[in-house]
């Protein structure tokens, strides 16, 4: 309601800040507006109209905010009342294929300069294509050709989050690029590799082995990282693609596999796995080869209680 009433007055900044903090604001699911689509229609149609006056930062904020509410309000098949904000905006960015339209313009008002955006502000950018799964043609060439030349230019300026971010999405649009997918593997040989979170490793590692491109020497230098390391703060989904990548990759690591197995035979409860991260553990481990009956047993264990259990 701030950003209606004040709309003339608002920078493109503001802009952008209300569209990066919206899907926070969805969380907290306040009292229902009766009048919030035609609202949020005023908030769109201003967004596109000075759309290609704003920054690169301003851009990617955008963009990624409104990628990550698209991303929030169509996550599964949860029905909502006519009246809740969440359904307004589904209907508005989903259902009315809005956002499509918002992205071709987020497009085309930076491609032509993104060689002037910042590492950080890019990999936002090509991320929030990657939510959405969108790569328009943009002049005779998809836009994710346009975002690979791009970034390729200043890789070695990409942190760890950058870097998992882009692979990521060029993954999720099914775009191929075997040569960026190379020159990132070689900086993430030659960076720190403590300062990749553990969704970061494991994101890098799935996206390679979803793509074709995997590299068995990155994926050998990854994986000595990982078994030198405590693996208390991987998620169960992080242990899943780790061990599903070096299994679709084809890369033997059976050091890996049995970190993994050991740490996850130790739990005292398989509650936070769900049933795809087991299947995908499974046969990862069947298809590397690794026999190590603790964690089958472990797993078989709780199948069986889950079973007796409904």
């Amino acid at each position: 309601d701030l950003a209606r009433r004040n709309l003339d007055s608002m920078s493109n900044r503001d802009i952008a800040a209300f569209w990066s903090g919206l899907p926070r604001l969805l969380h907290k699911r306040g009292a229902q507006d009766p009048n919030l689509e035609e609202k949020l229609r005023c908030v769109i149609g201003t967004t596109c109209t000075r759309m290609h006056s704003f920054q690169c930062r301003d851009l990617a904020q955008t963009s990624l905010g409104i990628a990550k509410t698209i991303s929030q309000v169509s996550r599964g098949n949860q029905q909502y009342c006519a009246d809740d904000p969440l359904q307004i905006i589904r209907g508005l960015f989903v259902k009315e294929s809005q956002c499509l339209s918002i992205f071709d313009s987020i497009a085309s008002s930076t491609v032509n300069m993104l060689n002037e955006f910042e590492a950080r502000h890019l990999s936002n950018l090509i991320y929030s294509f990657g939510l959405i799964e969108h790569n328009p043609d943009i002049g005779g060439e998809t836009l994710f050709n346009v975002f690979g030349d791009a970034a390729g230019k200043i890789l070695h300026t990409f942190e760890s989050q950058n870097l998992s971010n882009m692979l990521w999405a060029f993954v999720k649009v099914d775009a191929k690029n075997s040569r960026l997918f190379q020159e990132t593997g070689r900086v993430i040989s030659g960076i720190n590799l403590g300062s990749f979170k553990p969704q970061e490793l494991s994101n890098v590692l799935w996206s390679f082995a979803k793509s074709g491109e995997a590299d068995p020497e990155l994926f050998r230098v990854l994986g000595n990282h990982i078994v030198a390391r405590r693996l208390n703060d991987f998620q169960p989904q992080h242990l899943s693609n780790i061990a599903w990548a070096f299994a679709t990759a084809e890369v033997s690591y059976p050091e890996l596999f049995k970190k993994i197995g050991d740490h996850i035979a130790g739990q005292d409860r398989l509650n936070l796995f769900n049933p795809q991260s087991l299947s995908n553990i499974s046969w990862a481990f069947a298809t590397a080869g690794v026999s190590h009956p603790q964690l089958f047993n472990k797993i078989g264990n709780h199948i069986a209680g889950q079973d007796r259990l409904n």
